[in-house]
């Protein structure tokens, strides 16, 4: 009896379990569709709690997850449109590549800017290697890495902090190596980390570089009279 009346408990839940989840497949339909109308009047701000009630009802539900940070990136809000753009992605690859992928890529770019305009060097960095990371060989995820790392090179030249300055400089020299910046940068933090010559040879591949570059050529100088200095007795 008792191993019957464990069966039909069974049978029940499953049965109601077959109820439900079309149920809530039907609601996660009906809140994106109602958040498609807002987004295609340009309501975005309408159509974002539609778009992430269907997400809550249906985990999965890849194009809610796409739309809602379509509707955040089109708010130029890009912290918000990146992690419902990501879960997109995780969820499925092939569905948002090209274009659909391009919106992530989009949202991390405006993130970048706006950490770089405060300063937060290492979260740009991080974000547009996530980017790169999406994107493998994009001439603007890197310009704007190159950019961000000479910056971070900047700022720990400042601190004091040479050797992590230098390794900085070199990575940008490594992603760009006509970059003449981070030439000029590394040149200075050879030179207050003391090593001369290599800050000397820095400077002179600046100047190869950008020959009329005039931060370049007068590093130079105070870089050759350096050496000499120490050879005086």
């Amino acid at each position: 009896m008792q191993i019957k009346a464990m069966i039909s408990t069974c049978c029940v839940l499953v049965i109601l379990a077959g109820c439900v989840s079309p149920g809530t497949v039907n609601s996660a339909e009906r809140e994106f569709e109602m958040g498609l109308g807002f987004f295609n009047r340009g309501l975005y701000d309408e159509a974002i709690p539609h778009f992430h009630r269907a997400t809550e009802l249906d985990l999965n539900y890849v194009d809610a997850y796409i739309y809602l940070g379509r509707s955040h990136l089109n708010m130029a809000r890009w912290a918000q449109a990146i992690p419902p753009l990501r879960t997109a992605f995780r969820l499925s690859p092939a569905r948002t590549q090209d274009e659909n992928i391009n919106f992530l890529i989009d949202a991390l770019l405006g993130a970048a800017r706006t950490e770089f305009t405060n300063g937060n060097y290492p979260i740009v960095i991080s974000t547009l290697r996530e980017g790169l990371q999406l994107k493998a060989g994009s001439d603007k995820l890197t310009t704007q890495l190159v950019a961000a790392i000479i910056a971070h090179g900047r700022e720990l030249l400042s601190q004091g902090r040479y050797k992590d300055a230098i390794f900085s400089f070199s990575e940008a020299i490594r992603l760009s190596p006509d970059e003449t910046d981070a030439y000029l940068g590394l040149a200075e933090a050879f030179f207050k980390e003391g090593d001369f010559f290599k800050a000397l040879d820095a400077s002179e591949k600046a100047l190869q570089i950008d020959p009329s570059n005039r931060d370049a050529d007068s590093l130079r100088r105070q870089m050759k009279i350096k050496p000499n200095d120490m050879l005086l007795p």
